[in-house]
């Protein structure tokens, strides 16, 4: 693993605030609040269907020092692609993750076109999963993953937020079939990423 083509993933992400206002598809799960009004949790279930070849791609990564002469800083984020779909954003077309929350306010998204809510529990821990790396601004700076999954899968997030950004969160991926068997756990933060992944999923990274 290394730093190698995270520009052009934080370019693609970067515009997905505007393509999500266009292709009117996803929607921002609803906060609840815990210790006053700037510490909120979200804690959410979803069943996503899954492209017909059957992998969801799960990518995550620290804050980031500018990797090109912009200046831009990489914000920390997470998001994951079970179907490959995309809209122009910018002149270009952007990869629409189904999943998707970065460091800034109000940039959690769930398309809700794919994935609908689920009161399955699915529990935010590794669940026999290995411990497979663990990402800082100086060692690995991001996880990509390509994983084997069933039809359909199930994510469960937690996050808690501060004025509405995403400060820490756990989110668990497992296959959406009666077996639910775990394909990748991560604990989330925007400085340390901790990832537990299944022999079913190839560093694409």
């Amino acid at each position: 693993m290394g730093y190698r083509g995270r520009v052009g993933v934080r370019t693609v992400t970067a515009g997905i605030a505007l393509a999500v206002a266009v292709a009117g598809a996803y929607a921002t799960p609803a906060l609840s609040a815990r210790g006053g009004e700037t510490v909120q949790v979200v804690d959410r279930t979803y069943k996503c269907r899954v492209r017909p070849e059957h992998y969801v791609n799960v990518n995550t990564n620290v804050a980031l020092p500018p990797m090109d002469a912009s200046g831009h800083p990489i914000r920390a984020q997470v998001w994951l692609d079970t179907v490959h779909k995309t809209a122009p954003v910018g002149g270009i077309l952007a990869v629409m993750p189904q999943v998707e929350f970065e460091t800034t306010k109000d940039s959690l998204r769930v398309d809700t076109s794919l994935c609908s809510h689920s009161s399955r529990r699915i529990a935010l821990k590794p669940a026999g999963l290995p411990l497979y790396a663990t990402a800082t601004p100086h060692v690995f700076g991001h996880v990509d993953e390509r994983c084997a999954t069933a039809k359909r899968v199930f994510v469960h997030f937690r996050i808690e937020m501060e004025h509405g950004a995403p400060q820490q969160a756990l989110f668990a991926v497992r296959d959406g079939d009666a077996k639910g068997r775990p394909i990748e756990f991560i604990k989330w933060r925007p400085r340390k990423i901790t990832t537990y992944v299944g022999s079913r999923c190839t560093d694409v990274g």
